[in-house]
Formats: structure tokens, sequence, C-alpha cells
């Protein structure tokens, strides 16, 4: 009989204990279709005195929040045209859209279309996100004087969920700055958590790692290191020791084309590192001929622990990986609840925009939006599970 590994098996008890929890206060929950709500009243008080406590640094939050929520709405616009635009004239399709969805390894799971983010990392991710980005929508309701009905925490299926229930006939009746105040906030917050874990990732990064080689996600077919199979970290070509990305480019600038290199690499197999020899011959760079090239692409900074700290690696390396998951998960979902589509915040913002600038025809022109965008997102995906 084989198993689940650990790690898969902290997964499974995660979700044992999580429906455990809801079928000991199921009298309190409320299920919509499958997804799982548990409403309260506790800390609607905290949330409301928060808001009502600083009003001119609130009234500065989200205003800025708006113009934030709106530059990047019209950014989204844009990147979904000019990557559709971009697939329609390439002849391979070019993936720029993916679902991030939880993997119950401990490691990414990479798939046309779909990125697996260990359980772990998303879980506390997404939790981290709901929490920041309905906070902030009900402190910026409190201080827009709109009433907070209810505040509570579910679940679809294993994934977490906040939400804070403003009354919405209330907040209709606000000027429409201080429903786009409101709005905007959440995803506003996403940044701001996105913004803090790239900090505390580039401090963690600095201070406990240093460079020791680069590594690549492809090779290019035609060219030397694809011929030669070429795998692993890059930690020297030659008697060059390649340490940063500018080493590696150096490197292959002084050597030239036509010249055979041998390359030295690093690779990492059940816990244990082997190093591996490649003799190539250098081809001419195809944007300047006197530049040796290999034929490696989509290079990054490969960084290893410092000595004084590899007693703590465990820790460290699954703080640097929850940071960059916090980092890139609160980023795409604030940027993707910006979108103008009808249930989400970017929706209701254009919405509200649409009907101040065109009172008689804001219907008509939010659909149109609406539908376009949801056309672009469509095809854009569809071509990314290709």
């Amino acid at each position: 009989m084989l198993w689940p590994d650990f790690y898969t098996l902290s997964v499974i008890v995660f979700a044992i204990v999580l429906a455990g929890l809801f079928w000991k206060d199921r009298r309190n929950v409320e299920r919509q279709s499958i997804v799982f709500l548990r409403k309260t009243q506790r800390g609607r008080r905290f949330i409301t005195n928060l808001g009502k406590r600083f009003p001119r640094f609130w009234l500065a939050t989200g205003t800025l929040a708006v113009a934030v929520g709106f530059f990047m709405s019209l950014y989204i616009l844009y990147f979904l045209a000019d990557l559709a635009l971009t697939n329609i004239t390439a002849e391979q399709p070019v993936p720029g859209l993916a679902l991030v969805l939880p993997s119950p390894s401990a490691e990414t799971v990479s798939v046309p279309g779909i990125i697996g983010v260990p359980f772990w990392y998303w879980i506390i991710s997404i939790a981290l996100l709901v929490l920041v980005h309905e906070g902030l929508h009900g402190v910026m309701a409190a201080r827009e004087r709109v009433r907070i009905k209810s505040l509570g925490w579910g679940a679809l299926f294993v994934i977490p969920l906040a939400f804070v229930e403003p009354d919405e006939k209330q907040l209709s009746r606000k000027p429409a700055l201080s429903q786009l105040r409101v709005f905007a906030s959440g995803s506003f917050a996403n940044f701001l958590l996105a913004l803090l874990s790239f900090g505390l990732l580039y401090l963690l990064s600095t201070s406990a790692f240093v460079p020791a080689g680069i590594a690549y996600r492809g090779v290019i077919e035609g060219y030397p290191a694809a011929d030669a199979n070429l795998t692993g970290v890059i930690i020297s070509i030659n008697n060059h020791t390649i340490a940063t990305v500018d080493d590696f480019r150096e490197a292959l600038s002084e050597i030239g084309p036509g010249e055979t290199i041998t390359i030295h690499t690093m690779v990492f197999e059940n816990g244990s590192q082997r190093n591996l020899t490649f003799s190539l011959v250098t081809a001419p760079a195809p944007d300047n001929s006197s530049r040796g090239f290999i034929g490696i692409a989509r290079l990054s900074q490969y960084m290893e622990m410092k000595h004084e700290y590899r007693n703590y690696a465990g820790l460290l390396n699954f703080l640097g990986g929850l940071l960059f998951f916090l980092f890139i998960i609160n980023f795409g979902v604030g940027a993707a609840n910006l979108m103008p589509l009808g249930p989400l915040d970017g929706g209701r913002m254009w919405s509200i925009a649409l009907k101040k600038i065109a009172p008689r025809h804001h219907k008509p022109l939010f659909r149109a939006i609406s539908a376009a965008t949801l056309l672009l997102l469509v095809f854009n995906l569809g071509l990314s599970f290709l």
C-alpha cells in the first residue's frame, strides 16, 4: 500500500480539521451552494472604530486607491489587448495568463494554463489576501459612514474566505467618490501586501543568500546548449567563475564565437548536489555576431544560502517561498479584481464612473466594455492551455 508523503498528509489533515470545525459549528454556518459562510458580529466594532479614528488618513488612502485602481484597470485592458494581438500575429501562442491553483505537492507544478502552487504557500497567501482585502473594504466603509451589517469567514472546499458585509443600500446613496473609495480599497490592500512581501523577500535574499550561479528556463533548438543537452545551474565557463548573469554575459563576450568552452554546472537530486561538465563550441549571438552565444533562454539568478545561516535552511527557504508567492498571488488577484467585469470591484468602479460621465448611455457602454474584457480574457486564457 502506498502511503502519502508527509506534505500531502498535512494537506489531508488540514482538510479534515477544517471540515470538523464547520461541522461542530454547523448551526451557525450558512451554506450557499458549495460555499460555507460563518457570519458574526465580532470585530465589527473594531473595524468601525478604526475607520472613524483617522478620517484624514483613510480619506487620502482611499483616494489614492481609486487612482491606482483605475490605472491598473486600464493597464489590464491594454495588457489583454496587446497579448491578444501578439497571439493573433505570432506563429506560436504566447502564454501570458495562467490559473494559480493549490497543489498537494511541496513542489511548484507548471503545466499549460495552470501553475500549481505548493499547498501551504497557497493557503497562507490566500488567507492573508482575503483578510487584508476585506479588512480595508470594511475600514473604508466605516470611514464613509456606511454601516457594516456583518462580517465573518468561510470556505470554498479548502479555500479560506473572509467577508465584510456593508449596507449596500446605504452605500449606493453615498457620493460617487465615496463608493469608489470603498470598492478600490480591497485591491489596494492586496497591492500593499504584495509590496511589503517583495521588500521582505529582497531583504531576506540580500542578507541570507549570495549569488552562486545562473539558472535558465529552456534551451534554444539548433544552438550549442541544446546540442550538448546542457542541464543544471551554470557555475563556471573555462576559467571564469559565474556567480551572476553579468558574469555569464561578460565571459561569453570575452570568449567570442567559434570557441570550444568547458561549462561546469551543478544539479540537485534527492537532496544532494552533483557537478556536471559539458564541452561545446560557442555560436555567434543573434544580436551581436562578435559575442559568444550558447542558446539558453530566460536567465535567472541562482542564490545560495550563506554558510552561517545553513542551520536554518529549512525555515529560511520556506519563508522565501512564502514571500514570493505572497507577492505573486496578491498582485495577480488584486489586479484581476480590477477588471471591468460586472461582479468584480473593478466592474462596480467602472459602472459608477460611467454613470457620472455618460448618465444616459452608461449601461450599454459598461456592457460593451465588460463583453470586450471577457472576450479578451477567455481568448488569452484559452491559448494558455495549448
